[in-house]
């Protein structure tokens, strides 16, 4: 078996995910190859140890990588196979994002999963994360902007319209992290035991909107303190104050609650595990069960604040020892 590894330098943002998470080492950033972007540009370096498994480009957030792998029998042509490459209800060209963001690969995985479900023709997504790109975008299916943030509020709407359908909300931390419409949104969807999907990305990006809180505490004078990060014209500047909300468990307490669950993107590992349980979620919705979550630990990763690798670092030592990842709630149909 042969396997070859594409690049496109006219996507490729240089978040260095593919080198992450190849788990035979087969690629590398050397910084001499620079992209028409300004980029630095990742490169196969080990073609004899790649097997094809496609894990870089599952993590590529903007689908700049295709892995084929060719099968040649005894006296016959080399039959090409494409393993891995942009998700199959992908836009082309992608919606412009921050270098190192994963809100697309939290996409990937909704993508993966409706299409492994056989109900890709029944998704609405409901966009309430407020930056350039999100989740559940850049995906070509029925999908409404959730004004102000309220996206529990219009998944309410469209799924008791269509019930059918298998409505997802995808909201950003942003929106949780003090008590605005977001959060207030969910509230009242949970204690009314809607029957939609909620997806969660949780952040470590401070003060996207001038000081809302950081989801974890952080060393401060040699002790641990709730923090709040705020971008001024002389950098950054932290005000403590806010303590992390554990919004899985939260949601778990909740009677109409069937699924409550949290997972990352660290590794390939969780990538898998991840995709679990947004497989179980929308399932659950989908057997009329009960509202289910999925809390999904994924950098904004600014690159003014850190390189996005160092963020995936920081994330796994960490954030998850604030935030534990795993199932909270698995309810059953009575």
């Amino acid at each position: 078996m042969a396997s070859e590894v594409t690049i496109d330098e006219q996507r490729c943002f240089g978040c260095g995910y593919c080198v992450q998470f190849c788990p035979r080492g087969c690629l590398e950033r050397k910084g001499d190859k620079i992209s028409p972007l300004g980029y630095v540009l990742p490169e196969l370096i080990k073609t004899e140890q790649c097997n094809a498994c496609g894990a870089c480009a599952w993590i590529c957030p903007r689908w700049a990588i295709e892995v084929d792998s060719s099968f040649e029998g005894q006296g016959k042509a080399a039959n090409r196979k494409r393993v891995a490459g942009a998700p199959g209800l992908a836009l082309d060209p992608p919606l412009a994002g921050c270098p190192g963001c994963q809100h697309p690969t939290v996409g990937r995985m909704i993508i993966q999963v409706t299409e492994e479900l056989g109900i890709s023709d029944k998704v609405i997504a409901l966009d309430g994360i407020p930056c350039s790109i999100s989740s559940a975008f850049g995906m070509d299916f029925g999908q409404k902007l959730a004004y102000d943030e309220s996206a529990s509020d219009l998944a309410t709407a469209i799924k008791r319209a269509s019930p059918d359908s298998a409505v997802i909300a995808v909201q950003g931390y942003w929106g949780f992290s003090d008590f605005s419409f977001d959060v207030r949104s969910l509230i009242g969807a949970l204690i009314r035991g809607e029957k939609f999907t909620v997806i969660l990305c949780n952040t470590p990006f401070y003060g996207p909107k001038e000081g809302r809180p950081a989801p974890i505490a952080e060393p401060i004078g040699g002790r641990l303190e709730p923090v709040t990060r705020i971008k001024t014209a002389e950098g950054q500047k932290l005000i403590v104050g806010g303590f992390p909300l554990h919004n899985a468990e939260l949601v778990a307490t909740f009677k109409g609650v069937a699924y409550s669950a949290r997972g990352a993107i660290t590794s390939l590992k969780d990538y898998q595990l991840t995709k679990s349980y947004i497989r179980t979620a929308i399932r659950k919705q989908m057997d009329d069960v009960g509202l289910s979550f999925v809390e999904v630990l994924c950098p904004c990763s600014d690159p003014t604040y850190s390189a996005p690798v160092d963020c995936l670092k920081w994330i796994r030592e960490r954030m998850v020892t604030e935030f534990p990842l795993r199932e909270f709630k698995n309810q059953r149909k009575d």
